[in-house]
């Protein structure tokens, strides 16, 4: 069984290690930072399941922090750690998209429940993932695009990725999505910050898979893209894959039919589990009370 991993950012090193210690003795994997632009070197290289963060700290504050973190990993599950007459400032920051947060001094036990409570939201958004679906490895085929081509042979995914059209795209220009170059795309490197009315609603990795349900709906495209970072795209045109289709046998179009419903139902998940995150809702006392 996996330890799972728990980053504490602290400016006070004996915050720091009381919590690290007893978290370790309790199984946890505990990794520490001193502070919100230490943390950023050790989330480039590590993904954490749980994030403990101060909110007053040199150099890069928490607030700021959580900033950055939800820009690269918007499901990330994190709690806040403040001084009592700042908990108007923990308020703000689960409004921005912390789990809970905790007043100084901590104690033991309340650190234990909101841990505990932070890592089961955690896991429920892993298991919103593909990765918990019994998905096979298809050898060259990468993780996220295995939902979307699940029952097909190697041979099968080839071809389909072959019609795709692949673009590069410097950093901050706008993707297109529709006719023209294809409404469904795939990241195969580097990162797309996703778009709507102007706000960020979601950023695509490596491997995401974005628009798959214009081949439902061609007229469904409601978001617009920015390469968060230069980026490597390769475009769908719907019509392409309706011809992919139409030159094999049926129940592979069912497969893929099923499986876009599948990856249309999981993002709606995790958009459920995002704005839960965002308002600060507590799936121990959802009333609030």
């Amino acid at each position: 069984m996996n330890q799972r991993k728990i980053l504490v950012v602290d400016d006070e090193q004996n915050i720091r290690d009381i919590i690290g210690e007893f978290l370790g003795e309790l199984g946890y994997q505990v990794s520490v930072a001193v502070d919100g632009l230490d943390a950023l070197e050790k989330i480039q290289d590590e993904r954490y399941d749980l994030y403990i963060i101060d909110v007053y700290m040199p150099r890069m504050g928490g607030l700021e922090l959580i900033s950055r973190l939800k820009e690269m990993q918007p499901l990330a599950v994190i709690i806040v750690t403040t001084g009592f007459s700042s908990i108007d400032v923990a308020i703000r920051a689960i409004r921005t998209g912390a789990f809970h947060y905790l007043t100084k001094p901590i104690q033991p036990e309340e650190l234990i429940k909101v841990v505990e409570s932070g890592l089961g939201h955690a896991q429920e958004l892993y298991e919103s993932g593909s990765e918990e679906q019994g998905i096979p490895v298809i050898p060259g085929v990468k993780s996220s695009e295995l939902l979307l081509l699940r029952g097909f042979n190697e041979e099968q995914s080839r071809d389909f990725m072959d019609i795709g059209v692949l673009i590069s795209y410097s950093k901050g220009s706008p993707i297109p999505l529709g006719d023209d170059l294809g409404s469904m795309i795939l990241v195969e490197d580097g990162s797309v910050n996703a778009y709507y009315n102007g706000s960020l609603v979601e950023t695509l990795k490596e491997h995401d898979v974005w628009g798959e349900e214009t081949f439902i709906n061609p007229g469904s495209v409601f978001t617009g893209l920015s390469a968060q970072t230069d980026a490597q795209i390769r475009h769908f045109k719907r019509r392409k894959i309706m011809e992919f289709f139409t030159y094999n046998d049926e129940t592979l179009t069912k497969r893929y039919m099923i499986n876009l419903i599948q990856c249309i139902y999981m993002k709606w998940r995790r958009s459920c589990f995002r704005i839960g995150l965002y308002s600060g809702f507590n799936m121990d006392n959802p009333t609030g009370k």
